[in-house]
């Protein structure tokens, strides 16, 4: 599915190769669209070379030739592409540091604070201090759009399970609402907290409730159609950096300065239980993703809880009986962000130390390090739920698109 600036540049591309190999076509179909340009009648003529279409249909039979390769090098391996429900099987794909990232530059100021990727489209958001959301592409790393809007440095962005909206909370009190159908264009903005909102997220399974936290000791429940705000909870006692839906809907956890997690039922929005055990700022969370419709999760995941710290540690904690299963210790500074692998197998944590861990969660280890993954610190990580694509930002305003295999 294209984007409206995808589907322009389409038509552009198409129109210019029309015009130098078939005229009276390419008339027609200036006459028939609104969203090609034609040159002045004294302008001069294109320089001699491929056109945009052809490059684009070059690199496309170049992407067909690298898909059936890595085809039969899973095959190779025992890998198959598809599993009974028809989605990437999780096995391990995991980074692998032994190759060079994507670089993508474009933020200034302070640092990416957050990325997130589109669960459709070939797109990644990042957010940043400077107060900017840019849009780029996964695959080549290109720069695709800057959306303007918040008027201070942008905390966090993520997508609907849909990937019909994108949300953005920044230091300027606000949260906006962007669609991704029309040209990533601002449809709502949420104005409830009163001070610097850290986090944002949709509830699944549909895309019309958020949850936001703040620096105002405070978490807030959203309708996204009215911009009006449901519900506050007030049970921190600092600025509350974390949040985390569970992929079902049906809990949530925040965390932060004071170094407890909450754990909600999302229906009644009450405390069910507390997990103590960091002693700094709680700086991230993460649920397990579903698994394949095909497969029944390991019951050992079920309640699963994943918590990064300034503490520098990662912990593993069980949401129902509210115990720690494990404590990694591998980071050297504060760990800024987590996430569980779609196979619910593993974890993967960015520090200040500028690394990338991997964690082995049924084993309780470390299993891979990426020493100097950035040329600053690491402030957050993304993964795709089923195509192999990993994302990294940091204070140094680069991105990093991870080889995943």
């Amino acid at each position: 599915m294209l984007t409206d600036t995808q589907k322009k540049a389409l038509d552009q591309s198409i129109y210019d190769y029309l015009a130098i190999h078939h005229p009276s076509v390419a008339s027609v179909l200036a006459s028939s669209t609104d969203t090609v340009t034609i040159p002045a009648a004294d302008a001069p003529p294109p320089p001699p070379g491929p056109t945009l279409l052809e490059k684009k249909w070059s690199s496309v039979l170049r992407l067909q030739k690298k898909v059936l390769d890595l085809e039969a090098q899973m095959k190779r391996s025992g890998v198959g592409m598809k599993g009974a429900g028809g989605t990437l099987q999780a096995g391990k794909m995991l980074p692998a540091f032994d190759q060079p990232p994507k670089q993508s530059r474009g933020h200034r100021g302070g640092g990416i604070t957050s990325c997130a990727i589109h669960p459709t489209h070939n797109t990644i958001a990042t957010s940043g201090e400077d107060g900017a959301v840019k849009i780029w592409e996964w695959e080549t790393g290109e720069f695709l759009q800057t959306l303007k809007g918040h008027t201070g440095g942008v905390q966090d962005v993520a997508f609907s399970g849909s990937g019909h909206m994108l949300a953005s909370s920044s230091a300027d009190l606000t949260i906006k609402l962007w669609d991704p159908e029309k040209n990533y264009q601002c449809v709502k903005t949420l104005r409830g907290h009163s001070h610097n909102i850290s986090r944002v997220r949709f509830i699944a399974p549909n895309d019309d409730h958020l949850v936001s936290c703040s620096r105002d000791n405070t978490v807030k429940f959203w309708e996204a159609s009215t911009g009006f705000c449901t519900h506050t909870v007030e049970e921190h006692e600092g600025w509350v950096r974390a949040l985390a839906v569970r992929s079902d809907g049906t809990e949530f956890a925040s965390g932060g300065n004071d170094s407890y997690i909450n754990v909600y039922k999302i229906s009644s929005k009450e405390i069910t239980t507390t997990l103590s055990g960091h002693d700094h700022i709680v700086t991230s969370l993460a649920y397990p993703p579903l698994p394949p419709a095909s497969k029944s999760p390991d019951p050992a995941t079920l309640n699963l809880l994943i918590s990064a710290s300034r503490d520098k540690t990662v912990r593993l904690w069980d949401t129902q009986t509210g115990s720690n299963l494990h404590t990694f210790t591998d980071h050297d500074n504060w760990v800024r962000d987590v996430i569980i692998h779609r196979s619910r197998n593993y974890a993967i944590s960015v520090s200040d130390d500028k690394s990338i861990i991997i964690w082995d969660l049924k084993n309780k280890r470390k299993l891979r390090k990426c020493e100097d993954a950035h040329g600053h610190f690491v402030t957050c990580i993304a993964m795709h739920s089923s195509r192999m694509i990993l994302t990294t930002g940091g204070v140094d305003n680069v991105m990093k698109s991870w080889v995943v295999k």
